[in-house]
């Protein structure tokens, strides 16, 4: 079955790192340091930010963390090492983001000046609000399916169920010209449109809810089909 994944190479990497194989360590640093940082300074973090990010991520890959195992031993060869660690890097950086902005409207926020000193757990109202700021688990999946759903329910119906003749049941152009009563030519213009307003519509929500993150179209496709729930904070 091994010799069959996609990214074969990519898994015995991961698999080499995991055994503290050196010079494999040495290679994740690099890959971490200059692609991945690349990839986060690219979709929106500062330069300092995401050699942070980077930096804090490889004693996590390798290494037993908050009594999990070591987050590599998710990564399964079906996709790019790289891609992988983009989704995981990415996640972190959204995730890190959002507590700051939480963090800084709490800081901000007068604290009520009556009310009770603390709930039925013991717990003032105040820290409990401020331990929720920090509270995250899986921001880049929730943001990414929010996303392309919201741009599915605003298409056009026809649209959606052209694109989803094609794309989900495989139906050719002459065939879907047929059924909608038009040309071929009319069909790939339709999709090709469809698609881009999918498209444009897919990151203007992730604009809308994260002004900071520069999600591009393509990032954003590669990132779905690496899909796994060790990228995202599941695990």
């Amino acid at each position: 079955m091994e010799q069959h994944l996609p990214h074969l190479a990519d898994f015995h990497l991961a698999q080499r790192c995991l055994a503290r194989d050196s010079a494999a360590a040495a290679r994740l640093g690099e890959l971490l340091d200059n692609e991945v940082a690349s990839f986060l300074i690219r979709s929106g973090a500062e330069p300092g930010e995401a050699l942070g990010i980077c930096k804090s991520l490889l004693t996590t890959l390798v290494m037993p963390h908050d009594g999990r195992k070591p987050r590599l031993m998710r990564y399964e060869g079906t996709s790019s090492l790289q891609t992988w660690l983009n989704a995981v890097a990415l996640n972190k950086l959204l995730s890190r983001k959002r507590s700051e902005a939480r963090w800084r409207k709490l800081l901000v926020t007068p604290a009520p000046a009556a009310g009770p000193e603390s709930d039925e757990g013991g717990e003032p109202p105040w820290t409990k609000e401020m331990r929720a700021a920090e509270a995250s688990d899986a921001p880049l999946l929730d943001l990414m399916s929010e996303a392309i759903e919201s741009a599915f329910r605003s298409c056009e119906p026809e649209d959606f169920v052209l694109l989803q003749l094609s794309h989900c049941d495989g139906l050719q152009g002459k065939e879907l010209a047929v059924m909608f009563g038009c040309h071929p030519t009319q069909i790939s213009r339709r999709l090709v449109s469809a698609q881009q307003e999918i498209a444009a519509s897919t990151l203007r929500h992730i604009r809308e809810t994260d002004p900071w993150l520069e999600l591009k179209w393509d990032d954003f496709t590669e990132l779905c089909r690496t899909a796994t729930p060790a990228c995202f904070g599941l695990d």
